[in-house]
């Protein structure tokens, strides 16, 4: 509508005024300037308070009419008449709050529900009106919307706040609602959960309007233009971001309790804006309008009894079971059509703008039709004394004219009813048939709130007032954003000195040193959250400003400035306090990639985000030394795969930083995973940079920021302190309870390590000291300075003497943490030898084997307090004890040890001065551990049992002996910094987080303190001591996963870390076909790296079917080589058909650059011939390799010897590689360990490009012979040569081709293989039914679907929309059974719906019972095969009887081997059965069955018999397909579950 007269305009605008005076104004309390919620006093509550939420909703129709006064030419300053009664108000809930200042700052570090501010006070007098506890007053919103609102009425013009001491209270109102993504609150309904029981739960609507309002108020200048730097608001980025990825990884659900709710329509629209994806928007409002939309308006969530005529009135909470009788009975509010209508306005939506205006036009009550409405419209507030002295206008019907007695006219005011009503006679015509019945309006007319949005929506309709000025600061854009984020981070790179900025400029990397940045300091992140503490910080009100919490990413990515000085900060998450993960440069590399993605998704501010890394010796020294090969391009650097990272020359720890330091050479290239980088110096990034101001700080009179600025650059100083010292702080992580002492009754034990010593691949010859690692010799270091100086005059050349360590310790102490300053006995020098790896082979008189001989602990074992193990002492293999020193006897030959039993203890102290081994150190310290406690002193070392850990601990860290690591991690009770933080990233994501198993099993749905989590996992009496450290690493590579890729868990909502655990010793197992104890150490080894990348391969989910292996690796983009397990390679000791399932022989992580092994190409699904053809041209011959496997080329041709393993077994390529034996012999020592590698029978495709045979050592040349080469001896410079042979074959045996360099290239090599007759030898003909031989013939997934089920139950992994489905079918049965455990229908049909979550909890608590992984994941597809079974057939209902799950499964399983084995071949039947696989009447295959006749009878065959194997074979089915489980599980089903038709 558009008013073209001035004359026109003014009177639509006088209309309002009185109308705005009728409805609002004159309800506007003339002291506190609060507004009543309503006039009623009914039988559901008392309305006259002033709700904080209410009054900011009942203002904004004040707040639009005064600036659509200021449109015109107004002489009767009505627009400042306007304009005032909105700061009235505003500052009147100010007044409110700031009397409750003293809960603020509590709050801040509690988040107790009685600790949080208000939610409503006394219209007259401002004060509460009931205790702290007699309330939900916890409500995010309000106060949320209370900042929203001073955000945009500043922005607009208002001056509301006018002190100093306003302003730090209302930045401390930012940090009450800052955290709002992990507080759960009552919500805006004031009940959290739907029963209203009191339990409060995390709400998309708080969280959303604490997005929009912390968006809002950043920045914000609460002095308006007149302010200067000390009325400007802060909000940190990183905090606007966390609430923001909540509230959209939440939506549209709305709570536990609530799958949606109509309050979410403020957050989607007007006035909150607070999403950003505008699908995401769409979805949520349709979703509002199908579940929750009617006639009468929208209800507020499904089963609201609110007001409802069924309702019990004498309680405020509900029973579970009565919440059903609310269904479809639930009052609707019009207070929704008008955020419709808004929404559309804002939108521009012309059609949803009429549709609601004409659905709410009839529910519009007119003032002229009420009783008293004129008398109401005249009178003022009463005079009472409680203020509440006012008349609540008289509805007896919508056609009953008003009263004129007193010669008032009637003014025609739309009135809007809180809520519409079922009347009790109707309720079962409604239940019948939904929205068919006339409601009815109640007592509560008008509700302000609904009148003042309807008032502002005619205002912006009619064109009195654009949407411009009433959302001045633009938040309506948000969700219109069409194209992602694209930002370029901008990344500086400095170095720590001179040395190492002369290093890396070698290999062609440019960097600067802190001095070469002058004039911008370059800070610790410390720094940042100690001078961000003082922001808000009043003596006056008793507030101490922000909680010193660690700033994130995005705010270390801005520059700062204070007094025209900048300053810059590095990442948080490269500081080496987050336990011990940051030691490992490929997992620090994995998170700066994510860092990056991070900020580049969620940067929001002009200019570009600046990310300063500072690069230490540590990281990347000793790189001089690495082997490299200048030979290889960058492709061919890309096919080095896994397993040769085990092997080659240069140790782990080299090739770690290797990859650290090719990772940031790829910077250089402009992108790093699709994420633009631009790398430079920092004078360079600064015109380009966002800089925020600091300013704030020089009025805070109580801190001296420029001493904790400029002292956070010098603390870097400290941190190679942190790296040496020996304290909880310096040893990366916290230890809770000092020492953590241990008493004999509660200790967890060290789980037997086999060969942990034989198995390592390290060459050390002793440990240096990280001086010596560092490389710190020749130039002065920025961070050692002067305390370096000193520490190398007193040091030697060589490893770095107790006494320099000492000095730097005590040098280095950390200014901000004096506090916790390491003891006395902390910073002296080491106590134990150091490490040194077992002489297998030693001779006196030869370098190196002089010196004090000590025992060699290999064998060391620690047992539980009732058995007994044995420690030998074994001295290296050809030497002579010439002394007793070995031992505290120097006859004694055995040292038994068990936990808790001091007897033995003057031996095993013995025993740890001399031994120079850390995995026997950390052993005999946990022995010494479990029988005293930490503070123990041991004689011999003069130091406690505790800080003996933390040394071992510091030791085997610089050695990346990552098993260790985590032994005295656990023993020391060490707790990362950041696990908080990722709980919280899961929690508030809907995930439910556990932590122990059994009885001890805890969980975890809303987020927890730091000490709660410390209690958990440490009390949780784990039987091997490092699961403690594990379970950490895996929650916390959760988070890292979840943050960066959520669809990862679509479909899992428990994750229970134990199963997780061993899901991944499951994966290890199959992978390296060793049995679980192998297994265990296999994992303990990896680095933190490594068990994120396996951890990454188990929730990579339904892609675990498609493939054999899928270990999900890093992408060789970076150039990096994929890591293995801490430089550990362990091979295959059981024999073919031993231990793994489906005898596996691969590495953990085999990888190039296919990622995993991957199945034989064009292998159809019956098919088991593989045909391979082969071709080499040496370098005058066309040198070329050609390689195809059923046709299809493997691309891998490089120069030297290109090889492709398959593992026959498997049906998988497990290795395609090339060796450039040309170059170099490192790289025939490579050829050889990967030969050594495979196990016997895998199938070996060789061929020579160019030339192979420049550096091809014996070693290797011997490898290829047991490949079945006969003529490798005689390869010469750039002959063709190829060969397809067999692991363990005869030499000469092979398929082979050679020709001289002049001959030309070879012929063609071309052979076939059958698969199974390699399955068939994998196992033992002896026993019938074995898995080979039914796999000859019986439909199998090679172990795919198997491996896909162990993971996906060991993640509680569901298919999309299960549990609506399960809902149904619980609703329509009594109940299900899995043995002694029930879920019955009732009470939680009555209390749940169908998509609410805690429903989804109900159904996993239920699945839980299950201990098989893999046989819950068949559970789930039961339930699945039921409701596709009633979805295809209407007619087809179970009828109400118990479901017993898993008499169906078994039924499934019985028919399925019934007739693949009992009447298949090995049974009854007669040939082989219809759709066997063609082939299974191979001659092999056919004796095998006969031989399995002879030997068994044929009663042996049954499923009761071999039950066991049957479910193993069941579980390897795929789901889909006439064989399939699915397939089974549905004749199960039909044949037993009692299902009724319905004919019609």
């Amino acid at each position: 509508m558009q008013y073209h007269s001035q004359a026109s305009v003014r009177k639509r605008l006088d209309y309002y005024y009185r109308a705005v005076n009728a409805v609002i104004l004159n309800r506007q309390n003339p002291t506190t300037g609060l507004i009543p919620a309503s006039v009623a006093v009914t039988t559901h509550g008392d309305y006259r308070d002033a709700w904080v939420r209410d009054n900011v909703y009942s203002i904004m129709a004040v707040f639009g009419l005064a600036l659509a006064y200021r449109r015109v030419d107004d002489d009767e300053g009505r627009a400042y008449e306007l304009e005032h009664a909105v700061v009235k108000l505003m500052r009147g809930l100010l007044f409110c709050m700031m009397r409750q200042a003293p809960k603020i700052e509590q709050f801040k570090k509690t988040q107790g529900l009685n600790d949080c501010l208000h939610a409503k006070y006394n219209t007259a007098t401002g004060d509460t009106v009931v205790g702290d506890s007699e309330w939900g007053h916890l409500q995010i919103d309000a106060t949320s919307i209370f900042l929203l609102a001073l955000a945009q009425m500043t922005a607009s013009g208002m001056l509301i706040i006018y002190t100093t001491d306003e302003v730090d209270f209302i930045q401390n109102l930012v940090f009450y609602i800052e955290r709002a993504y992990r507080t759960p609150d009552y919500g805006i309904w004031e009940r959290g959960n739907k029963i209203n029981h009191g339990e409060p739960e995390l709400n998309s609507s708080s969280i959303g309007m604490a997005v929009a309002a912390l968006q809002s108020i950043n920045g914000i200048n609460l002095f308006g233009s007149k302010g200067g730097p000390s009325s400007v608001i802060h909000v940190l980025p990183d905090e606007i971001t966390r609430n923001y990825t909540t509230l959209h990884s939440a939506l549209p659900r709305e709570s536990n309790s609530k799958e949606i709710d109509a309050a979410l329509l403020s957050v989607i629209g007007f006035p909150a804006f607070a999403v950003g994806d505008a699908k995401l928007v769409e979805r949520t409002r349709n979703e509002i309008v199908e579940k929750l939309g009617g006639k009468y308006g929208c209800k507020r969530f499904l089963r609201d009894g609110h007001q409802t005529v069924l309702e019990n009135n004498t309680r405020l909470h509900y029973d579970a079971h009565e919440l059903k009788i609310f269904e479809d009975i639930e009052c609707e509010w019009p207070l929704f059509f008008t955020y419709f209508i808004l929404d559309g306005l804002f939108s521009e939506n012309e059609l949803q703008v009429e549709e609601y205006r004409a659905k709410l036009e009839p529910l519009i009550i007119d003032s002229a039709t009420l009783l008293d409405f004129g008398q109401f419209i005249s009178d003022t507030m009463s005079e009472s004394d409680d203020g509440r002295g006012l008349k609540t206008p008289t509805s007896p019907g919508f056609a009953t004219p008003a009263s004129t007695s007193e010669g008032k006219l009637p003014e025609h005011i739309p009135l809007i009813p809180e809520l519409y009503y079922v009347p009790h006679h109707l309720v079962e015509a409604e239940k019948n048939n939904n929205h068919s019945q006339a409601r009815i309006a109640n007592d509560n007319l008008p509700l302000v709130w609904a009148n003042s949005l309807h008032t502002l929506g005619n205002l912006i309709y009619e064109n009195l007032l654009s949407v411009a000025e009433i959302d001045p600061l633009g938040r309506r854009f948000n969700a219109r954003k069409t194209q992602s984020n694209d930002t370029v981070v901008q990344v500086v790179l400095l170095a720590e000195d001179t040395n190492l900025q002369s290093m890396l400029n070698m290999y062609g990397l440019e960097t600067q040193t802190m001095d070469q940045v002058h004039p911008i300091t370059v800070s610790h992140p410390q720094g940042l959250k100690e001078v961000y503490s003082a922001l808000g910080r009043n003596a006056k009100l008793g507030l101490s400003g922000r909680p010193k919490r660690p700033v994130g990413s995005l705010g270390t990515c801005r520059l700062y400035r204070v007094q025209g000085h900048l300053y810059a900060f590095t990442p948080h998450f490269m500081d080496n306090e987050e336990f011990y993960l940051t030691s490992d440069n490929d997992y620090l590399i994995s998170i700066f990639e994510q860092e990056l993605a991070f900020v580049r998704q969620y940067w929001a501010y002009p200019g570009r985000p600046t990310m300063v890394v500072l690069l230490t010796h540590a990281m990347l020294g000793g790189m001089a030394k690495s082997r490299s090969f200048p030979s290889q391009t960058e492709a061919e650097a890309q096919r080095l795969t896994t397993w040769r990272k085990a092997s080659l020359g240069a140790g782990p720890q080299k090739d770690n930083k290797r990859n650290l330091l090719n990772f940031f050479m790829t910077l250089r290239s402009g992108v790093v995973n699709n994420v633009r980088v631009r790398l430079g110096r920092l004078s360079e990034m600064v015109n380009t940079s966002y800089i925020e101001s600091l300013d704030f700080l020089v009025t805070k009179k109580d801190i001296n920021w420029l001493e904790i600025l400029r002292g956070a650059a010098d603390r870097r100083k400290g941190r190679l302190a942190r790296k040496l010292g020996l304290n909880e702080k310096q040893t990366q992580a916290t230890t809770p309870g000092g020492s953590g002492s241990k008493t004999p009754g509660h200790h967890r034990w060290s789980m037997r390590r086999q060969n942990s010593v034989s198995g390592s691949r390290y060459s050390f010859a002793s440990l240096v000291t990280p001086a010596v690692n560092n490389d710190l010799e020749g130039g002065e270091s920025y961070f050692a300075g002067s305390a370096h100086s000193q520490a190398a005059s007193e040091s030697t050349s060589g490893p770095m003497s107790p006494r320099a360590f000492s000095s730097l310790s005590d040098k280095f102490s950390d200014p901000f943490s004096s506090q916790r300053r390491p003891k006395k006995d902390h910073t002296k020098g080491f106590k134990l030898k150091n490490h040194e790896e077992p002489r297998l082979t030693g001779r006196k008189g030869v370098g190196g084997a002089s010196g004090i001989l000590t025992p060699d602990l290999t064998s060391l074992e620690i047992s539980e307090p009732t058995t007994e193990m044995t420690l030998e002492r074994a001295f290296p293999l050809g030497e002579e004890d010439d002394s007793d020193e070995g031992s505290p006897d120097g006859n004694m030959e055995n040292l038994g040890l068990t936990l808790g039993d001091p007897s033995s203890m003057e031996a095993a102290q013995t025993m740890l001065s001399l031994s120079v081994n850390l995995y026997d150190q950390v052993d005999l310290l946990q022995y010494l551990l479990s029988c005293q406690d930490a503070d123990y002193v041991v004689p011999n070392l003069d130091a406690t049992v505790g800080t003996l850990l933390e040394e071992v601990y510091f030791k085997s860290l610089q050695l990346k002996l990552w098993s260790i690591v985590r032994q005295a991690a656990g023993l020391l009770d060490k707790v990362v910094n950041s696990l908080t933080i990722n709980i919280t990233d899961l929690v508030i994501r809907q995930k439910q987080v556990t932590i122990g198993s059994g009885p001890d099993e805890h969980f975890i749905t809303s987020p927890l303190g730091p000490d709660v989590l410390s209690q958990m996992i440490y009390d949780g009496n784990f039987d091997d001591v490092r699961e403690g450290p594990v379970v950490q690493e895996v929650l916390i590579y959760l988070g890292s996963f979840i943050r960066a890729d959520p669809e990862m868990f679509e479909g899992i909502m428990r994750l229970r870390t134990h199963f997780l655990i061993i899901a991944l010793r499951e994966e290890i197992s199959r992978l390296n076909s060793c049995d679980e104890t192998d297994a265990v150490e296999h994992l303990m080894q990896l680095s933190p790296f490594e068990l994120k990348s396996l951890l990454g391969t188990v929730l990579s989910g339904p892609t675990l079917s498609a493939n054999a292996t899928n270990t999900l690796l890093r992408n060789q983009s970076s150039g990096r080589l994929s890591p293995t397990m801490s430089g550990r390679r362990y091979l295959n000791t059981t024999s073919a058909g031993e231990g793994g399932e489906g005898n596996v022989s691969m590495n953990i992580a085999s990888s190039g650059p296919m990622l995993g092994a991957v199945p034989i190409p064009n292998m159809g699904k019956s098919s088991t011939l593989v045909t391979i053809k082969v071709q080499s041209g040496g370098y005058h011959s066309g040198s070329f390799s050609k390689i195809l496997i059923n046709e299809s080329t493997i691309s891998v041709s490089s120069r030297g010897i290109n090889m492709v393993v398959i593992d026959p077994v498997q049906g998988v390529l497990i290795e395609t590689v090339s060796f450039d034996t040309h170059i170099s012999e490192d790289e025939s020592d490579d050829l050889a360990r990967l030969v050594d590698w495979l196990q016997p029978g895998m199938i070996v495709i060789c061929s020579a490009k160019d030339d192979c045979s420049e550096h091809l050592t014996p070693t290797a040349r011997l490898a290829l012979k047991q490949l079945g080469s006969k003529h490798i001896d005689d390869l010469k410079y750039r002959d063709s040569w190829c060969l397809v042979g067999e692991k363990g074959i005869e030499s000469g045996t092979a398929l082979e081709a050679r020709k001289t360099y002049m001959d030309g290239p070879t012929a063609i090599l071309e052979k076939t293989f059958d698969l199974n007759q390699y399955k068939a030898k994998a196992d033992d003909p002896g026993v019938f039914p074995s898995q080979s031989a039914i796999a000859a013939f019986v439909p199998n997934t090679s172990g795919r679907w198997l491996r896909r089920r162990k993971n996906d139950g060991s993640l509680n992994r569901v298919p999309d929309k299960f549990y609506p489905r399960v809902w149904r079918i619980l609703s329509r049965s009594a109940g299900f059974r899995i043995g002694s455990h029930h879920l019955p229908r009732d009470p939680i049909i009555s209390e749940k719906t169908a998509e609410e979550f805690n429903f989804a909890l109900a159904v996993e608590n239920f699945l839980g019972v299950i201990p098989d992984p893999a046989e819950r994941q068949i559970a789930v597809e039961t339930l699945m095969v039921i409701a596709k079974i009633e979805d295809r057939n209407p007619g087809m209902e179970v009828q109400p009887e118990v479901i017993d799950l898993p008499m169906i499964m078994r039924e499934a399983m019985n028919k399925f081997w019934t007739k693949w084995v009992v009447n298949g071949p090995g049974g009854r039947g007669q040939g082989i059965p219809p759709g066997a696989p063609p082939g299974s009447s191979s001659s092999a295959a056919a004796t095998l069955v006969e031989g399995s006749r002879m030997n068994l009878g044929l009663g042996e065959v049954g499923f009761d018999q071999h039950e066991r194997l049957a479910r193993r074979m069941f579980y390897d089915l795929p789901q889909e397909g006439k064989e399939g489980t699915f397939a089974y599980l549905a004749r199960a089903s039909l044949k037993l579950l009692p299902y009724s038709i319905d004919l019609e």
